[in-house]
């Protein structure tokens, strides 16, 4: 009896430090969220890189990639590349953490009527809405082509009214003016690298990929979102 009171008694102080040593873990965590790269153009069968990140002191590396399309050709997709590598400088070493195609379609630019369109707003005004239709399950990414490059921003599309506007999810961050071009085919999307695959890493942005030929210019910008343990 004494025997399985003592086990159970250390099983308890044992789970206890546990909890113990996760709590002090979890609570040494820092999340620091910045731009990597903003917003940056890449032509027709061009190739586009972000800065190089040093993640080599984090606990796991999220990036939050958006990009739109800015012409209007038949898009087979865009291929974007997350790499990490465990050498310090040089390129020798970058290997593939994951891939995916997005941007595939044929785009639709929109003129904003709005003069201007005032940072917070939720509706745009827009003589033509073909191309932007939403229906009950999907919500539509809309990239605003901003004339300062920096001020370009995505909106979440929640419905429309044909011909005359479209509403969104949240207000513009920024304030555009009369005749701004908006486009219909973007994404948003987050990758979180784990600790222990590289101590750098980047995001390859290959507009290249339409084996015909045939593509758009796009642009795009990341985000970087570092967890780190505090010393």
């Amino acid at each position: 009896m004494k025997r399985k009171f003592l086990t159970a008694t250390l099983c308890i102080v044992a789970g206890l430090i546990i909890l113990w040593t996760a709590s002090i873990i979890y609570a040494a965590l820092t999340i620091t969220a910045s731009s990597d790269t903003d917003w940056t153009a890449v032509a027709e069968g061009a190739v586009g890189e972000s800065a190089n990140l040093d993640i080599s002191l984090s606990y796991s590396t999220t990036y939050q990639i958006q990009a739109f399309l800015n012409g209007t050709d038949a898009h087979e997709g865009t291929e974007f590349l997350i790499q990490t590598s465990f050498n310090t400088s040089g390129d020798e070493d970058w290997s593939d953490y994951c891939r995916f195609i997005e941007l595939v379609g044929t785009a639709n630019s929109e003129q904003i009527d709005d003069d201007p369109l005032d940072a917070t707003d939720t509706t745009i005004l827009c003589a033509d809405t073909t191309g932007y239709t939403v229906d009950a399950t999907s919500m539509r990414w809309v990239g605003i082509e901003d004339a300062t490059l920096a001020n370009s921003e995505l909106v979440l599309q929640t419905g429309l009214t044909t011909n005359t506007n479209i509403t969104i999810k949240d207000g513009v961050t920024n304030a555009h003016v009369l005749h701004t071009l908006m486009w219909n085919i973007a994404f948003s999307k987050s990758i979180t690298i784990p600790m222990g695959v590289g101590i750098r890493a980047r995001v390859v942005v290959n507009n290249n990929y339409d084996a015909d030929g045939t593509a758009s210019a796009l642009n795009y910008r990341v985000r970087k979102v570092l967890t780190s343990v505090i010393q």
